[in-house]
């Protein structure tokens, strides 16, 4: 049962076998260098013993054996400085390529997840896995080092000990199975503590992730005492888990130490009689001295073994449960891939339901033809963004088939569709770095030419330059460098650089000044004409420009046809627009 409960976690080995090689290297350094170690206490008794014949014999011969063994000490510990150095250098790589390789596996794993996993997760307990679990779990390293380094220098030291006198071995044996048994009782309770302590810092980083994204928001609502008084209160929970965790280890360390003093001092009791009787002599019990106490660093360095695998256990735990053994969705990419795409797009029966049973969708049907643009119009919940999420397969319908010029997009390659579609989103996100690493984001390959271009068609070519001359990361994070009009020109630039077959466009125009949107318009309906445009259109102007309208409610398609047709038909559209047009309604569905 003992054995069992001790195993090391398979997940846990099998990270650690990726680093296979500097492991092997390393721990022989260790076992070498604690070897050495051990024989050390030897040789430092035979000089002692040495010293002690000078004292009788005042011989020179005696004397040259003394200088032979201290040159023999000074041997041993050169050997042992190069296995010591092989340790920690072995180690410390195979630490840095376990934790660099593990960060990039779950990062692998994320960017293969659903869009519906981000749904549910706070970014800021995402990144803790990444950062706080990953470096708790490079901990099984040391692990590995301390199972081998403490028992081999307490198993030597033992040796040296039976050598020496074996009745004062048996203290020794007589404290194993105590601390053992003190050792096993605690592990329990100290990986369930250690777990806690894991999940209460995600929750600070979450918390503290999104008050540092959020913080004009508090300012703007004056809510600073009242974030500060709810991020004090997640941090006094986490330090609750964290001291109740370093009670467990302070109970078990001080408590090991103190066994060990008693069998040091019972030993040393042993061989006070012994040396009372004249059977042992001073080099003996000094050589028993070092020897116990490397048998008591040993039984430290065991006991410590308990508190970071019951730490290392718990980072591997949510490692694994957040990320890694998390499914990945059935794989519905297929491998088809268009050698020219006209842009004809049609959903026919299309209806979509969320996991938590929420509808979105029920039974649209429409098409879009090559080189027109189609606006979806409706109120909040409509179901507009869920067609654009279709399209691109963020989401699979629940039933009904999406089709790209005849082909069922469950059929084509993923990746290679998305390549087909710039994506203009409503609420720009820019990465930190300069205006061209923003630019090439999913086309690598664009050259300064194309970026150019595509910056003059979204009018972003004056501003830009500035940033672009200087070549450096200027914009900051999420872009916070530009205003929202720059931000969304420079997006626009972005879809406009993978020259993509379809636009999907999330009222791309709205953070622009009139002026501004005006020839972003202009620029834009240049570039439509030869691709296929989805508008998600909040404002009406917008949804007039579009050949076509999709009038959207609760999920279903109430009316479709151009704007003429709708305005003709008098329907709700007709009746939104004309409330609009005489001042009642505001030019924005939401």
């Amino acid at each position: 049962m003992a054995n069992r409960r001790f195993q090391m976690d398979p997940r846990i080995k099998r990270e650690l076998m990726g680093q296979k090689r500097l492991l092997v290297l390393g721990l022989i350094c260790t076992s070498l260098s604690s070897a050495l170690y051990g024989s050390s206490m030897g040789l430092i008794r035979r000089l002692l013993k040495d010293l002690e014949k000078i004292g009788q014999t005042h011989a020179i011969a005696d004397f040259d054996a003394m200088k032979i063994s201290t040159l023999m000490i000074i041997g041993v510990f050169v050997l042992r400085y190069f296995f010591t150095r092989g340790q920690t250098y072995y180690l410390a790589e195979a630490v840095a390529r376990l934790t660099n390789g593990l960060r990039q596996r779950l990062l692998t794993k994320l960017l293969k997840l659903p869009v519906t996993y981000f749904n549910e997760k706070r970014a800021g307990s995402i990144q803790s896995v990444l950062t706080n679990d990953v470096n708790v779990f490079q901990s099984a390293v040391q692990i590995l080092r301390d199972s081998i380094e403490a028992p081999l220098k307490a198993i030597v030291a033992l040796i040296l000990i039976i050598v020496i006198q074996w009745q004062m071995a048996l203290i020794t044996f007589l404290m194993i199975p105590i601390m053992g048994i003190i050792v096993q009782r605690n592990a329990k309770k100290m990986r369930i503590a250690q777990k806690q302590v894991q999940i209460d810092l995600a929750e600070v980083g979450a918390v503290t992730q999104e008050v540092l994204q959020g913080v004009r928001v508090v300012k703007a609502f004056g809510a600073e005492d009242q974030v500060n008084k709810d991020y004090g209160r997640l941090l006094h929970t986490s330090l609750k888990s964290q001291l109740r965790a370093a009670l467990l280890v302070a109970r078990l360390r001080p408590l090991v130490e103190l066994l060990g003093a008693v069998g040091l001092c019972g030993a040393i009791l042993i061989g006070g009689w012994l040396a009372l009787s004249g059977n042992m002599s001073v080099s003996d019990m000094a050589a028993l001295a070092f020897a116990l106490d490397a048998i008591n660093q040993g039984f430290r360095g065991i006991s410590n073994l308990s508190s970071t695998y019951s730490s290392v256990q718990g980072a591997s735990d949510r490692i694994y449960s957040e990320i890694l053994d998390v499914p990945l969705p059935p794989e519905h990419s297929g491998r088809q891939v268009l050698e020219r795409v006209q842009g004809l797009i049609e959903f026919r029966d299309v209806s979509f339901v969320y996991p938590d049973g929420t509808w979105a969708l029920r039974n649209v049907s429409f098409s879009i033809q090559p080189g027109t643009s189609m606006a979806l119009v409706g109120p909040s919940g409509a179901g507009k963004s869920t067609i654009a999420d279709l399209l691109q397969r963020f989401y699979e319908p629940t039933s009904g088939s999406i089709f790209l010029d005849g082909n069922d997009i469950k059929h084509l390659d993923v990746n290679w569709l998305r390549s087909q579609i710039g994506v203009v989103p409503q609420h720009t996100f820019l990465f930190a770095g300069g205006i061209d690493e923003n630019l090439r984001l999913g086309t690598p390959d664009a050259s300064d030419e194309q970026l150019t271009k595509a910056l003059q068609m979204a009018h972003a070519e004056d501003f830009s330059r500035e940033f672009r001359d200087r070549n450096v990361p200027v914009l900051g994070e999420r872009g916070v460098r530009l205003s929202g009009g720059q931000m969304q020109r420079i997006a626009i630039a972005r879809a406009l650089v993978r020259d993509p077959s379809i636009l999907l466009l999330d009222e791309a125009t709205s953070a622009l000044d009139a002026e501004s949107e005006k020839a972003v318009t202009a620029a834009l309906q240049e570039v439509m004409e030869t691709r296929t445009t989805m508008f998600i259109a909040h404002r009406l102007t917008t949804a007039a420009r579009a050949d076509s309208i999709l009038f959207l409610k609760r999920g279903e398609v109430i009316e479709q046809g151009s704007h003429i047709e709708l305005m003709a038909k008098g329907g709700q559209y007709s009746l939104l627009f004309k409330a609009f047009s005489d001042g009642l309604l505001e030019d924005n569905l939401g």
